[in-house]
């Protein structure tokens, strides 16, 4: 599976309205500073190298295409899913080339559906097992290192759009 952002938690622990609402304060916790960004700022580079704010945008978008197609799926089920080339992805994208406000409004909308569809995953579905880029992995497990790669890229992002900001990227668990 590559990079990993959590650990797994106990199925028993996992609820999928927590998990819902988890997601759903993560991102809108970040939407009232991303907005503050402007168009010409979103386009910069963190540095040379480096994905601008609209890449890093458009890679959790990238993320959300990829993992609602896997939540779905992992409901109707076992797979052996592929990863994917989020370098090339976000390359092909063109992100840095779109207006700011339409790359945010899409990586927002996805993640509204997300929300939307672990609120509606049965309980029993989080213990589902599958296969992504030859690791095991479970639904909930999945959902889970998902919200925690988008506070990972969100928190690193806020530092350095906004240096000196304290940072809290889900307000439901703070210390995360």
């Amino acid at each position: 599976m590559g990079i990993t952002y959590t650990r797994p938690t106990d199925l028993n622990l996992l609820h999928p309205e927590e998990l819902s609402q988890r997601l759903a304060s993560t991102m809108r916790a970040a939407v009232p500073w991303l907005v503050t960004l402007s168009n010409a700022d979103a386009t910069l580079p963190e540095r040379d190298g480096k994905w601008s704010a609209k890449e890093v945008i458009g890679h959790l978008t990238d993320s959300a295409t990829n993992n609602l197609a896997r939540m779905v799926r992992l409901q109707i089920a076992p797979e052996h899913m592929p990863g994917y080339a989020q370098e090339a992805w976000v390359a092909v994208q063109h992100y840095r080339d779109r207006e700011w406000a339409e790359v945010l409004a899409l990586w927002f909308a996805l993640n509204e559906h997300i929300v939307w569809i672990i609120r509606h995953i049965p309980q029993d579905a989080l213990g589902n097992r599958a296969t992504l880029a030859g690791s095991p992995i479970t639904l909930g497990f999945l959902i889970e290192d998902y919200i925690a790669h988008m506070q990972h890229h969100l928190r690193n992002l806020r530092f350095w759009v906004h240096p000196g900001e304290t940072v809290v990227t889900d307000p439901l668990h703070p210390a995360t």
